[in-house]
């Protein structure tokens, strides 16, 4: 996740990241509109049209738990959040910090943050229902179905920063993943948590 090479002769090295975000069709166009997309009319995780149950999980959804097999491989665990919990890591060379999906419903799907002495702006797609977080500084955000406007006329629509005339932003993203609460803990050891 890290992109470090921890053994054999790239030990050490560390690759090139980039987000792999949740989108849709309509999202990942915005973001590029030359992405070739693929769609496979092979029915997704299932085996002679059986769905397949995952071997890390007895049950999926809000009741999913880790099987206890999969559980004593995980080491010691951050009991500061539930380990079923979703959210949001975000992290760089000087922080990691996770933003619980709970937290940002609670707070009217969007907050505002700083990393590092940059504005972070976390929200709930309304498209996807997935966090995502960009560098943004913003005094105002609008969540109004699934048009999000953000104060001096921008908008975010299909995941992308628009500006007042309809053009699109460059803007930076954090490096981010979705994830529950057991995987970024376990991946950055005692991360700050978004109360």
């Amino acid at each position: 996740m890290t992109g470090e090479g921890l053994a054999g002769e790239h030990a050490g090295y560390k690759m090139p990241l980039s987000n792999l975000l949740h989108m849709n069709v309509g999202q990942a166009l915005a973001m590029d509109s030359a992405m070739v997309i693929a769609i496979s009319e092979r029915p997704f995780n299932s085996r002679r049209g059986r769905r397949m149950r995952s071997s890390r999980f007895s049950a999926n959804g809000p009741n999913a738990q880790l099987r206890p097999m999969f559980v004593q491989t995980l080491g010691d665990e951050d009991t500061r959040r539930d380990r079923m919990d979703m959210g949001l890591g975000v992290w760089n060379e000087n922080m990691q910090k996770y933003y619980p999906v709970a937290v940002l419903r609670e707070k009217g799907n969007y907050l505002l943050d700083e990393i590092n002495g940059q504005k972070l702006l976390v929200f709930l797609d309304p498209l996807t229902s997935t966090p995502t977080a960009l560098y943004w500084d913003t005094d105002d955000v609008t969540i109004d179905g699934r048009n999000i406007a953000l104060s001096n006329g921008f908008t975010i629509q299909y995941g992308q920063i628009y500006n007042s005339e309809g053009d699109l932003v460059a803007v930076e993203k954090p490096q981010q993943i979705f994830t529950r609460w057991y995987g970024f803990s376990l991946s950055f050891p005692n991360p700050d948590i978004f109360e």
